[in-house]
């Protein structure tokens, strides 16, 4: 005869998703990070701009992405987390020519209709 434990052990949503929802709670970092708990896995997550949500603890895409010294706009599907394309910007660029490439870029993958499905970003780069 089995004898079964009296708790059962599930997998939550976000295992099957890879989608965290945060819990109520939410502070901010020196850095201007969001962090909150996902109120599924209750487990740390954090967000760069509050759209979407990834695991605390292990390797930020985002945060190496931010601090490269090459700059490129970053397109991603929100809803799954993984990045579409990635368009680099010449150094020498001028800061209208980047927000001529940004515009051209969120035209081409029609990012700017719904906002919900694809966000455009510029990272990268020296600061200043």
């Amino acid at each position: 005869m089995l004898i079964r434990p009296a708790t059962s052990h599930t997998l939550t949503q976000c295992w099957y998703t890879r989608i965290h929802q945060p819990g109520p709670k939410r502070w901010r970092d020196e850095n201007g990070t969001l962090h909150a708990v996902c109120r599924h896995c209750e487990r740390e997550v954090h967000s760069q701009g509050g759209k979407s949500w990834v695991l605390s603890d292990g390797i930020d895409l985002d945060a190496l992405a931010t601090s490269s010294s090459i700059r490129f706009i970053c397109v991603t599907n929100i809803a799954d987390g993984l990045v579409v394309a990635r368009y680099p910007i010449e150094r020498d660029a001028s800061p209208r020519q980047v927000e001529d490439f940004l515009s051209e870029i969120t035209a081409r993958h029609e990012a700017g209709t719904d906002g919900k499905s694809l966000d455009v970003r510029l990272m990268g780069g020296p600061k200043g």
